[in-house]
């Protein structure tokens, strides 16, 4: 349920929920930033994607996920993610 609220409450009009969306953002894109550089540093993935970039696509491949039985939103997402590895 949280989940929901947390998604009902981003896509909210009140100015509250957007003092909630920064908070998520400053907190959360940093350390996105910081997996991606170290999995960049390991040769796992290409360099060149922003965290924020990431966030947002994987976010808005979830919308609407729970309200279509014929969309899997985890299969896209595991195909976003599997889109930054590097070639081998």
């Amino acid at each position: 349920m949280t989940k929901h609220g947390l998604a009902a409450a981003l896509h909210s009009d009140d100015a509250g929920f957007d003092a909630l969306h920064a908070y998520f953002i400053d907190r959360l894109v940093p350390v996105c930033s910081e997996l991606l550089a170290a999995a960049a540093d390991a040769g796992e993935i290409d360099s060149g994607i922003e965290a924020y970039e990431l966030m947002r696509g994987v976010g808005n491949l979830c919308i609407g996920a729970d309200s279509d039985p014929r969309y899997d939103a985890r299969r896209l997402v595991g195909l976003l993610v599997t889109g930054l590895r590097r070639p081998r």
